[in-house]
């Protein structure tokens, strides 16, 4: 195993072709080390990691984003899924992408819960005492997995594209390949998947702003059965960064959301996920085209 040869394969996906445009639905290190491993290539997460990071220091800087769709208030938007013209095929695979792989030790994840992490979502990311709790938070030394890699406290779910030891994962990545295909049909241009997100009870994701990843994002959203009272259910909370308003968006199955991330200071986009319900979440993330609006003929 090398970086060496980690680097050959990543400059390889850069080649348009099969290889490629499989690496539009991956997001997990170990699927990608598993794509590499079956095309010839050798090396671990690790040597994945340190062979992005090499390419990325000589690679030009990204285009920034265009402008939002049109001159609005709005910071999000949300559609059925039923609502959305092309949608049929990813609907339809949503059984196939809302897996539990048995790899996943459910009661360690239970035991990993911090109730001062869930209060901490339920503070404005602009009051002091979020960012006293932050910079606590952020100052402890993380805790590392099997593979040696560092856990994000921020992150207390599972992450399916990170479990490809079990026998559901071939028919797993198909589907999302055969998402990754009927989106870019639908929006006639790249699409990549930017996370696989499973909540299960008491999951959360804390206050965050991928501000390294500008650029729209969308999110199909469902849970394995629905919520018995609307009122009690999932949701996904922001702050404006304008006004610091925090908007509280209380979730149904089968919800797309776009919203757009920004680098800007000004206008970070900070966010956070809450699952404080019985029921299971999952979350599909996409990095779409600026013009996603147009392509869907929505009104803006």
């Amino acid at each position: 195993m090398s970086v060496e040869s980690c680097t050959e394969f990543l400059l390889s996906t850069r080649d348009p072709g099969d290889l490629a445009q499989q690496l539009k639905a991956m997001t997990g290190l170990e699927e990608i080390v598993l794509l590499g491993r079956r095309n010839g290539y050798s090396f671990s997460a690790k040597e994945l990691m340190a062979a992005s990071a090499s390419l990325a220091d000589g690679a030009p800087a990204p285009a920034r984003p265009g402008p939002p769709p049109a001159d609005t208030s709005f910071l999000h938007y949300e559609y059925r899924i039923a609502d959305l013209p092309g949608f049929e095929p990813v609907a339809a695979e949503l059984p196939r992408l809302k897996i539990r792989p048995p790899s996943v030790d459910l009661a360690e994840l239970a035991a990993d819960f911090r109730e001062e992490d869930m209060w901490s979502t339920s503070l404005s990311p602009a009051d002091p005492r979020f960012r006293a709790w932050y910079r606590k938070a952020t100052a402890e030394p993380a805790r590392l997995n099997g593979s040696g890699l560092p856990v994000n406290r921020g992150f207390h779910l599972v992450n399916l594209d990170e479990h490809v030891a079990h026998p559901g994962y071939g028919d797993y990545l198909a589907a999302k390949n055969r998402v990754v295909t009927a989106l870019e049909r639908v929006f006639g241009g790249e699409v990549r998947f930017s996370g696989s997100l499973w909540y299960p009870p008491s999951g959360y994701r804390l206050w965050h702003t991928n501000e390294d990843q500008p650029g729209w994002r969308m999110y199909v959203i469902d849970t394995d059965r629905p919520f018995g009272d609307p009122a009690q259910s999932s949701f996904f909370r922001y702050m404006n960064p304008r006004t610091q308003e925090v908007v509280t968006l209380p979730e149904s199955p089968r919800t797309v959301r776009f919203f757009r991330i920004e680098q800007d200071p000004e206008k970070l986009f900070w966010h956070c996920i809450v699952n404080p319900t019985d029921r299971h979440r999952w979350s599909f993330g996409f990095a779409v085209p600026d013009d996603w609006m147009h392509r869907l003929r929505l009104p803006a």
